[in-house]
Parts: C-alpha cells; sequence; structure tokens
C-alpha cells in the first residue's frame, strides 16, 4: 500500500483497571466513552487524552455501551440486570446517579441500544438483547417492556445493532446466524447464515443499507440489509473477530480480534489495506468518530480498546 489511511496518535494506558469492553463516541465531538470491567464510564477529550468525567452506579461489569444521535444521553447495561440512562449535559462530571434505571430481570438485556424512532405513542424506544433469543423493546419515558422481537432460537445474543433511521434490528450470539427484525411490525425480515461460529459484533452502515458482523470464526460479512443478501466476507485476522464497525463514508471497515490487532479493511477492494498493533491483548472494540445534526466529521478518528486496559486513538491522514 503507497499511502497510509491512519496513523496511532495516542495510547491512554491503564485507561480503566480491568478489561475494557465498549467505546463509543459523542457525535459532533472530539469524546469518546469507554466502559467495561471495572464497573464505570469513563468520558474523554479525544485530542487531549484527559478524562473528563466518571459515570458510576453499582458494582457489576458494564457488558454494553450507547449514545444516542444527539449526544444527550448515554445508555449503559450491566451484570446487574439493570440498563441506565444518564443525562450527558456537557459539564463532564462525575456522576453517581443516572436519570434512569430499568430492572430487566436476568440477563434481559446484554446489549442495549437507543432506537431513534418512536412507538405508535409517540414513546422514544430502547432495544435490549438477551440469553433467550429475543430482543425487548421498552419505553425509555415509563422503563416498561413493550414488546418483544423473536428469533425462535432460545441463544445467548451477544451482539445487538439497530440501523440509524430507526427501522431495523439486527441480533446474533450463540450459533452462527444473524436476524434481522422489522421495527415497526415486528417480523423477522431476514435471516443471514454466513458465519459458522458465534458472531460477536453487529452494526450497521450510516444510512442503515449494510450491516456488518463479526464472528469467532475469524470473519467479517458485509450483508445488505435493504435485500436480504450477503454482500462481502473479510479474512484476515488470526483470532475471533470481538468488534467491527463501518467508516461513516462506508467507504471502510475497522476490526478489532483477539490477536491483539486492530485492521481496516477497503470495501470496494475486498481486502485489507492497513493494520495496527498498538494493543498488547484482545481488542474488544473498534468505533469511528459519529457526526452529529449540527456537526459533521468529515475526517473521523477511530478509537480501539481492549483487554490490556488501554484506549488507543488514530487520527485520519486520507480517509
Amino acid at each position: 500500500m503507497s499511502s497510509a489511511l491512519y496513523t496511532a496518535s495516542a495510547t491512554i494506558d491503564n485507561a480503566h483497571e480491568d478489561d475494557i469492553w465498549h467505546t463509543c463516541w459523542i457525535p459532533g465531538k472530539h469524546q469518546l466513552a469507554s466502559a467495561g470491567c471495572d464497573e464505570v464510564v469513563k468520558l474523554w477529550n479525544a485530542q487531549s487524552g484527559e478524562c473528563t468525567g466518571t459515570l458510576k452506579d453499582g458494582d457489576h461489569a458494564i457488558t454494553s455501551l450507547d449514545i444516542d444521535a444527539q449526544g444527550t444521553q448515554l445508555l449503559t447495561s450491566s451484570m446487574d440486570h439493570k440498563m441506565r440512562v444518564w443525562h450527558l449535559d456537557g459539564s463532564n462530571q462525575d456522576q453517581t446517579a443516572p436519570a434512569q434505571t430499568i430492572d430487566t430481570g436476568a440477563i434481559g438485556a446484554w446489549k442495549s441500544r437507543f432506537v431513534p424512532r418512536r412507538n405508535e405513542e409517540g414513546t422514544s424506544l430502547i432495544a435490549s438483547s438477551t440469553d433467550r433469543g429475543t430482543v425487548k423493546l421498552w419505553s425509555a419515558k415509563s422503563g416498561k417492556q413493550v414488546s418483544e422481537l423473536n428469533t425462535s432460537r432460545p441463544k445467548f445474543l451477544y451482539a445487538l445493532a439497530v440501523s440509524p433511521d430507526g427501522a431495523k434490528i439486527a441480533c446474533a450470539g450463540v450459533g452462527s446466524q444473524v436476524y434481522l427484525f422489522d421495527v415497526e411490525s415486528g417480523a423477522l425480515s431476514c435471516t443471514f447464515s454466513g458465519h459458522s461460529d458465534n458472531v460477536r459484533s453487529a452494526a450497521f452502515s450510516a444510512d442503515s443499507m449494510l450491516l456488518v458482523t463479526a464472528s469467532d470464526d475469524k470473519q467479517i460479512q458485509l450483508h445488505d440489509a435493504r435485500f436480504g443478501s450477503p454482500a462481502a466476507t473479510f479474512m484476515g485476522h488470526y483470532g475471533w473477530v470481538l468488534s467491527a464497525e463501518m467508516h461513516p463514508s462506508g467507504a471502510y471497515i475497522a476490526s478489532g480480534s483477539m490477536d491483539a490487532k486492530v485492521k481496516i479493511w477497503d470495501v470496494a477492494q475486498r481486502a485489507c489495506v492497513e493494520t495496527h498493533s498498538q494493543h498488547s491483548q484482545a481488542v474488544w472494540s473498534v468505533a469511528w468518530q459519529r457526526s452529529s445534526d449540527d456537526v459533521a466529521v468529515a475526517r473521523p478518528m477511530l478509537a480501539s480498546a481492549g483487554e490490556d486496559h488501554s484506549v488507543s486513538l488514530y487520527d485520519p491522514l486520507l480517509a
């Protein structure tokens, strides 16, 4: 390759006291959140590497992290079977009391995501995945469950994704299949069967047309969410692929793996064009910087985090 796309600009060593499972950018800002086994969400200034705030309520590992499209709310799931919604007001102060706590029951929300659309009553929704092959939909206002999407296979769902337009929900986990649901009707739209092992991660493209999944079969797969058809397969990691996410332009995919590598893939070429080795252990999360309704991020940064307790940041050169 003649030119590099991204350069590793900084690594925040000992960002957490234990494994970091999640990273998520605040839309339109040079700020991101991280969370994992040490029971705390940390907010970071990506330009200075400074921790600007913490969110902590409880003593259980955080299994999921999401930030809404407006950048005003942060959502977590924890091993105490609770989802917590936190307000992000820009003050970046340490918080110990979430705005809302939802008790989901035993493994009722391994992963949780904001749904960027409202139901028939005009209520915002939250989706959560379970260990029983179902996705629960909750009223963000009342904290009550309003409906359920059923894969008909009682398997643990590790992965959950909601399309940016709020129309589709994808889930996957134990087993090799990926399920795509229509949010409005609750119907199962299609099932993707390209993987041969457990699926760890799912994420939609910014235009909601494509879905990227990562699996223990060491593969990344790209699916056409409009027509329910396979689009591409990417191979090159030497361990389970734990996380994969599409660049906002749709031109690239970033992935993290048990092999401690972060790879960037060119979608058109169907090839890995860059490998980064900042981490010394498994990379559990990769995340591209996000635009907001008010601020367009033309050249997004990339973040990765993992088992070595560190967060790495990458600056764009050409992408």
